[in-house]
This record gives structure tokens, C-alpha cells and sequence, in this order.
């Protein structure tokens, strides 16, 4: 009786870690599509981690085989600005259209690219910033 006690434990053990990967990876899942990319128009320089792009229009997309790297690229796709580690968002608001958000910074200096949401889907991208420094103690 005790052993068979021990198999049940086990067994509802094994389920209750596969509910919760479960519970785990879906979000990640439907988070990172690799067919999904946003075009943004942009009427002043922007910031994104490690660089600052001028006015102009480019293309957001993750990197093929890895949805944690976004890649930016100019219009057509034919120049790329870069790539950059990217966060997944969950928002309870779904909304119907793009919707991005910009980091506060002083105003002498290019809004930063804060996170964007595809349209329809609670989950979003948000940038990975490198810690700031101000030099005080």
C-alpha cells in the first residue's frame, strides 16, 4: 500500500510540473511569432538600446529560429540598423491597433523605444536598455 501511495504521489507530481510548464511556455509561445513584424514612421530621431535612429521609417521584426532578437531594418528591408534583445509584455488591454510605448528621457535627448503590442494580442515586445549610469553617489 505505501508503494502504491508513493506511485501516486510521483504521478501527480509529474502532472502538477507539466501543467505548470505549460502554464509557462504558452504565454512565451504565442509571444514571440517569427511571421509578425511592424513598420514604424518615425517624424524625430528615436533611441533604441545602443544606438539613436534618425526620422525616417524602418522595420521591426524577431530574427529568424530566435523570437528574443528584434532585428531593425530601413523600409524595403534591404539595410539593417541592427539587432537587440527583446522582453516579453502582457498587457490586459488588447489593442486594436499598434501600440507603442516611449521611455521618459530629458529633453534634450531622442524619445527611447520603450515596448510595442501587435494589434489583437495582449502580448508585446519591450527593449532590454543597458543599466544607466548618472555618476552620483
Amino acid at each position: 500500500m505505501f508503494n502504491s501511495i508513493r506511485v501516486y504521489a510521483r504521478n501527480v507530481a509529474v502532472a502538477a510540473g507539466v501543467a505548470l510548464l505549460a502554464t509557462v511556455a504558452l504565454p512565451q509561445l504565442k509571444a514571440s511569432p517569427t511571421d509578425k513584424s511592424v513598420t514604424m514612421t518615425f517624424s524625430a530621431a528615436v533611441e533604441i538600446p545602443g544606438k539613436v535612429l534618425p526620422a525616417g521609417t524602418y522595420v521591426f521584426r524577431t530574427a529568424p529560429g530566435n523570437p528574443n532578437i528584434i532585428m531593425i531594418m530601413n523600409a524595403d528591408e534591404t539595410k539593417s540598423f541592427g539587432m537587440t534583445l527583446r522582453m516579453p509584455t502582457y498587457s490586459a488591454d488588447v489593442p486594436e491597433k499598434v501600440h507603442v510605448d516611449f521611455e521618459e528621457r530629458l529633453a534634450d535627448t531622442p524619445q527611447a523605444l520603450k515596448s510595442w503590442t501587435y494589434p489583437g494580442d495582449p502580448y508585446g515586445f519591450a527593449f532590454v536598455y543597458p543599466e544607466r549610469t548618472t555618476g552620483l553617489k
